[in-house]
């Protein structure tokens, strides 16, 4: 009985960690952060940052809340990756809307260059999604993290110390394997490697 409570609360644990490093909520940070962006200079800094941030994250979080709310996703981790593909597919066609609406209008360079790498991670995740599962949460934490470091001159470089305790809680709860794990992990870095070689 002891052990099975502490299992309760272990995973209540694993789960509240997984919640406070949502992949969405993360890259939402990078949108704000492109606020103070010198390449913003001579452009509507709100506006564009919360264009950003609609198109990047606010789109597909109220696809994510209203499929969950008409039961087309089981739940808030997509366990079952025949859920993703939808979704993914979705939110491939924010980014590139937005991407489109961007260049279209002549907008900031980093803006495109934000949506670009998360079409193209996002192209990625589609296909390896077809044969197997990829932590979304060690994706998106990896390449956020990188991204606001390389933005603030890694003054926050501690933040990629929390890899592991992402692992724990994705790993604790099931969610994923080691493989699929260390898999979101190194695309998150491989992201942030392109986004260094896009000029």
């Amino acid at each position: 009985m002891f052990l099975k409570k502490e299992r309760s609360f272990q995973i209540k644990i694993a789960y509240l960690v997984s919640r406070i490093f949502e992949p969405f909520a993360w890259l939402a940070l990078v949108g704000l952060a492109v606020v103070f962006s010198p390449e913003l200079n001579g452009y509507n800094r709100v506006w564009w940052t919360a264009g950003l941030i609609f198109f990047l994250t606010g789109l597909p979080l109220l696809t994510l809340f209203l499929a969950l709310k008409k039961s087309k996703v089981k739940d808030i981790d997509f366990t079952k990756r025949a859920e993703r593909t939808p979704y993914i597919l979705v939110i491939l066609f924010y980014w590139a809307l937005g991407l489109i609406f961007t260049w279209g209008v002549g907008g900031p360079k980093v803006i495109i260059k934000i949506l670009l790498l998360a079409f193209i991670i996002g192209l990625v995740v589609l296909i390896v999604n077809f044969y197997y599962k990829i932590s979304n949460h060690a994706l998106g934490f990896t390449v956020a993290s990188l991204l606001l470091n390389e933005f603030y001159d890694w003054r926050y470089f501690w933040l990629l110390f929390f890899i592991p305790l992402i692992f724990w809680s994705r790993y604790a709860q099931k969610k994923h394997t080691l493989g699929q794990l260390f898999l979101g992990t190194v695309l998150g870095v491989a992201g942030w490697l392109l986004w260094r070689g896009i000029n």
